[in-house]
């Protein structure tokens, strides 16, 4: 494990800073399902009704209900975080942690690949979320360029390794959903591939927000774990480039997270569209976001992935005069003059990746 700091010049007020992230807001409404609303002053979410329109409002101490069975079975909100926040800025700089999965567990077999936390403590203001990048096809974790444009901005930021190195292409509509549910929690869902439980993104991210908190206190990563030791889904935002930004939307399928970012994708509509794509999600569509490059050869296979998920809003070209956040409140982005990489690069646009990930923070 090697962690780096670079030091910086702090021009505000040092100390330790308590971010405003700890919000008990659950989040827009899920599509369907029944009432799942948690109460104010515990950790549970309200019971799942069988039918009606799930309210996706989280309690103010925990994770909010299961959406209901009827409808579309739109997800709970997730709570509140417990806590707030706590990151000691007494020594600003930008904090660099590598290390590989083998580190922190023996039982891993696969993709064990530097992987690289980052935090800048100069930032006037924290997030108070954690952006976990995947990178695309056979790539090593990453992108970093995505994974230090979220640090510079406030976020903790975490490049996982995890099994990307298949191909995703298949005739059968659920080998798609299946074998990225797999990478994704080590489960048997599918004979393309075979993922042990240590070589998941769910345990590899578990391991390093564990280790992070002991080796890298100051930076409060165990705000990110639940108290048994498990990823706290709700201040946790998957974003990925190609391969990885299916991924990240399939993750959001069945995690409620805090919200999907998905730069030159989903994708999985090429030779079939996929299942997952139209399944019930539990992260709120209305919290995906979509970019895709009109350039891309890929491009109209995104825009078939954006109609299935369902994702607010028309196209919107946010490259040409005129185009400014908030893009009419569409989800669904598109760069005029982009190719595959191009979605991929948020330093060249920085205005629709930041819209894309929440920020001006309120």
């Amino acid at each position: 494990m090697r962690l780096t700091a670079w030091i910086g010049c702090a021009w505000w007020a040092l100390g330790c800073v308590a971010c405003g992230g700890s919000s008990s807001d659950g989040g827009p409404p899920g599509a369907g399902g029944g009432a799942a609303t948690g109460t104010a002053t515990t950790g549970t979410g309200g019971a799942a009704a069988t039918s009606g329109v799930g309210d996706s409002a989280g309690g103010a101490n925990g994770a909010g209900g299961a959406g209901g069975a009827g409808g579309a079975g739109g997800a709970g909100g997730a709570g509140g975080a417990p806590r707030e926040l706590h990151v000691d800025t007494s020594s600003p700089e930008l904090s660099e942690i590598r290390f590989k999965p083998s580190e922190l567990d023996p039982e891993v077999s696969d993709r064990d690949l530097e992987q690289v936390a980052l935090l800048d403590t100069r930032v006037a203001r924290f997030a108070g979320k954690l952006v976990v990048t995947l990178s695309g096809s056979s790539q090593p974790p990453g992108p970093l360029d995505l994974t230090r444009f979220v640090a510079a901005r406030g976020f903790h930021a975490f490049a996982v390794a995890y099994k990307n190195d298949y191909n995703i292409v298949q005739n059968d509509p659920d080998t798609f959903g299946d074998a990225r549910l797999e990478a994704f929690d080590g489960q048997d869902h599918t004979a393309l591939i075979e993922v042990a439980r240590a070589d998941s993104i769910e345990a590899r991210l578990a391991r390093a927000l564990a280790h992070l908190k002991e080796v890298h206190p100051r930076g409060d990563w165990g705000y990110f774990l639940e108290d048994d030791g498990s990823p706290r889904w709700s201040v946790i935002i998957f974003s990925g480039h190609s391969h990885g930004a299916s991924s990240a939307a399939r993750i959001g399928k069945v995690v409620r997270l805090d919200r999907v970012v998905s730069l030159a994708g989903p994708r999985d509509t090429n030779p079939v569209s996929a299942t997952w794509l139209s399944e019930p999600s539990a992260t709120p569509v209305d919290r995906m976001f979509g970019l895709t490059g009109e350039r891309d050869e890929q491009h109209p296979d995104h825009l078939k992935a954006f109609d299935l998920i369902g994702l607010p809003g028309e196209l919107v070209e946010v490259d040409v005069p005129g185009a400014a956040p908030p893009y009419g409140g569409s989800h669904r982005l598109a760069l005029k003059d982009g190719d595959h990489g191009a979605a991929g690069n948020c330093g060249a646009h920085v205005a629709v990746c930041e819209a894309m990930f929440g920020l001006p923070l309120p």
